[in-house]
């Protein structure tokens, strides 16, 4: 101990440290001491102050009594015997203490140590210096924790660890007299079968037969053991739901240590009792090592934790039948080829470095769920999207599940080029994304693209199994705005759609989807509701008409021969919107050339704020008389339909013109034969009542119109419409 001064006259005390062994005359002399000397209050009446000039560079002020702290034993000022092992008894004067002396092992001080000089254990004889007594230390600290041989480092033993040694020693007691009892098992008497053994197959048996039986009744009705795990099970996850109230440090090490407790249960003797807890205690181990891994990866744990977290981990005498990982380490989000796929610089998610072996991006299905679930809540999209693009794993469908929806990252990210480009790429091993999609997924991509707004993600753990349930955020209700993202062009979306049409039979042949396309592509904007605002386009010349309806069958044909769609810079030229519009139109054509498409009365629906589109589609049936008569049956068919009664009763003047304008073009075109007293036409006089059916009245108007447009035939089928009217 030496003392000096400041310069503002402020007496400093400077004392050796006890774990550095020191060099110099001084500092050895106290490399061992834990005693701490501090000030006492000084009184300058009391303090004797002189001065001794000992050499030129040191002076002794003043001088006063130090209060001594709490310390170890053999820190003491008694004299104190070292020996690396001796149990048998106190060693010289080992056994004295003074009231700061506190027991090496026990921690607490020496006049309260039980264990202070009973022959056998002797604490009194405890120092730092002997590995026996450090070791025994070590073990006083961690507790329960070293019975299940975690190897933290004694002085790492912080709150969180304390509180998921004392929480594992609790749940070990508890869950050892479940287990118990568990084996006791139950017993159940087999009453239903019948016993046919000789002395039960008369009614007159005697009782003492009765009640001793033969080996029939030994084997009727004897008493069997059953087995129930569910206690047990319940009282595993009752404790899981407690760490996940603790903090991740305390957490990760209670489900680990708690997984060393339960790992080895089984049932005795009964099969299917052995069975299902062995099923039980799988289903129990990916539930805790599944949040195990999601806090490894979402929290920022010391490298040195880990690595006794993992040391823990690989002792764990796990399943023969167990389909966890073989180890439980997770690449840090700093390592370099993973950072590398993250930032965009490797695209691959492989790395050959001189020297070092191939090294691929390969996770755990787990660790990258949990990876995802980090990403998402950081709203790190675009990096989420690179990491799926090229990790790898386990042949597993969740893992493709997971990888689909990178176009949706990439579109919550703006990415919208980005987005179709993989949705209509080939990937190695298995078709395109696009060839996938459902009929909803594919028209919440079309809702992406044209309103600027994209479904929330979330994934969600199944308290069943542990394992992921990826709920299909394309069918989310929950919407918002992508911010900082540029709109994309609607013949862009139209190529994307026409595409995905020609490579996905099931979006080809759903009725909605044709539906929403149509309102999408005829539309100035789609509202955040998913909702396209219709607009009027100016009918262009019927030139112009015939040329676009030539050069779209182009286009169609080349997709459907090539895959590819090209578009001419002259196709939009003058009319862009209307161009789009014809070639929609024209595709949904050749969609109802290939097979029956219903209900078609929806489909005549989309055409409400462009009249002529639909009489450019009706000319451009003509040339399948066959497929126009279909359509007029199945119209006619699906308005007399009760399921559609109650949405006609909704309709507007302008809908119920818009079907009798469709039908009206079937009696002015003279290629088109309709017959008095055949079907449909027949049909449509039986169901005639133009007061309940405002549609049958506008189609009557419009007859009467365009009488001289009617053939004989067809001016018939109008008298007999007005007599009815009538």
């Amino acid at each position: 101990m030496r003392f000096c001064r400041t310069e503002h006259n402020i007496p400093i005390i400077i004392l050796s440290d006890e774990d550095d062994d020191d060099e110099g005359d001084f500092l050895s002399s106290h490399n061992d001491s834990s005693v701490l000397i501090v000030e006492n209050e000084r009184n300058e009446a009391d303090v004797s102050k002189h001065i001794e000039e000992l050499d030129e560079d040191l002076a002794i002020t003043y001088s006063q009594t130090a209060t001594v702290l709490p310390h170890a034993r053999y820190d003491c000022t008694l004299a104190f015997c070292r020996a690396e092992q001796d149990v048998s008894g106190p060693l010289q004067d080992n056994a004295k203490h003074c009231d700061q002396c506190f027991c090496y092992i026990c921690d607490k001080l020496a006049s309260m140590c039980e264990l202070w000089t009973i022959p056998g254990i002797c604490h009194c004889n405890a120092h730092k210096r002997s590995v026996y007594w450090k070791a025994l230390r070590d073990k006083s600290l961690m507790g329960f924790l070293h019975e299940l041989n975690f190897t933290f480092d004694p002085q790492d033993m912080d709150s969180d660890l304390r509180r998921a040694e004392t929480s594992l020693q609790r749940f070990a007691g508890s869950l050892a007299m479940k287990y118990a009892t568990f084996f006791l098992g139950f017993e159940t008497s087999n009453h239903s079968a019948s016993c046919r053994c000789s002395c039960h197959r008369s009614i007159n048996s005697t009782t003492q037969s009765q009640t001793i039986g033969c080996k029939g009744c030994y084997k009727h009705h004897f008493k069997m053991l059953e087995y129930d795990y569910t206690v047990v099970c319940q009282h595993i996850k009752m404790f899981l739901n407690e760490a996940k109230k603790e903090n991740p440090k305390a957490c990760v090490v209670m489900l680990l240590g708690a997984i060393k407790l339960f790992v080895n249960h089984t049932a005795p003797g009964n099969i299917h009792a052995a069975n299902t807890v062995s099923e039980t205690v799988s289903m129990l181990l990916w539930r805790f090592m599944t949040k195990v891994w999601t806090l490894l990866v979402g929290f920022d744990f010391s490298g040195s934790f880990i690595k006794q977290l993992e040391s823990f981990y690989q002792k764990l005498p796990l399943p023969s039948n167990c389909t966890l990982p073989k180890s439980l380490s997770v690449l840090p989000w700093d390592d370099f080829l993973l950072s590398a796929v993250m930032k965009g610089q490797n695209i691959t998610g492989e790395r050959q470095a001189k020297g070092r072996r191939h090294q691929v991006l390969c996770e755990p299905l787990v660790v990258i769920q949990a990876r995802v679930c980090k990403l998402q809540q950081q709203n790190k999209y675009r990096e989420l999207a690179r990491y799926l693009k090229v990790v790898k794993s386990i042949n597993n469908p969740t893992l493709q599940r997971m990888k689909d929806l990178v176009p949706l990252y990439l579109c919550k990210d703006g990415d919208y080029s980005g987005a179709v480009c993989h949705m209509l790429s080939l990937m190695p091993g298995a078709t395109c994304l696009a060839s996938r999609l459902t009929p909803q997924q594919f028209r919440a991509y079309l809702r992406i693209l044209t309103s600027g707004h994209a479904p929330d993600v979330a994934q969600e753990f199944d308290g069943g199994n542990g394992h992921t349930i990826i709920p299909d955020p394309l069918l989310s209700t929950k919407w918002t705005p992508i911010e900082g993202s540029n709109s994309f062009k609607m013949m862009e979306v139209l190529k994307f759609a026409l595409r995905v049409l020609d490579c996905n039979s099931i979006v080809f042949a759903d009725s909605e989807t044709w539906v929403y396309l149509l309102s999408v592509v005829s539309s100035n904007f789609t509202t955040p509701d998913g909702v396209p605002v219709g607009a009027f386009y100016a009918e262009p010349d019927v030139t112009y008409q015939t040329v676009t309806r030539d050069a779209a069958r182009v286009i169609l044909e080349e997709l459907t021969t090539t895959s590819r769609i090209q578009i001419p810079k002259t196709f939009e030229s003058g009319y862009p919107d209307q161009a789009r519009l014809l070639l929609a139109t024209q595709a949904l054509v050749l969609r109802i050339f290939h097979s029956q498409l219903k209900p078609i009365l929806s489909i005549i629906m989309s055409f409400r704020f462009n009249r002529w589109v639909l009489r450019w589609f009706f000319c451009s049936l003509l040339v399948r008389p066959d497929v126009l008569h279909y359509l007029l049956c199945c119209l006619l068919e699906e308005l007399s339909d009760e399921r559609y009664q109650l949405l006609q009763r909704k309709w507007s003047e302008t809908e119920h013109s818009l079907v009798a304008y469709f039908l009206c073009m079937y009696f002015w075109e003279n290629s088109v034969v309709l017959e008095l007293n055949t079907y449909p036409t027949n049909r449509l006089l039986a169901t005639w009542n133009e007061s309940h059916k405002p549609w049958q009245l506008s189609l009557k108007l419009y007859l009467e119109c365009n009488v001289a447009k009617l053939t004989p035939e067809k001016l018939k089928i109008l008298h007999l419409i007005q007599k009815q009217g009538k």
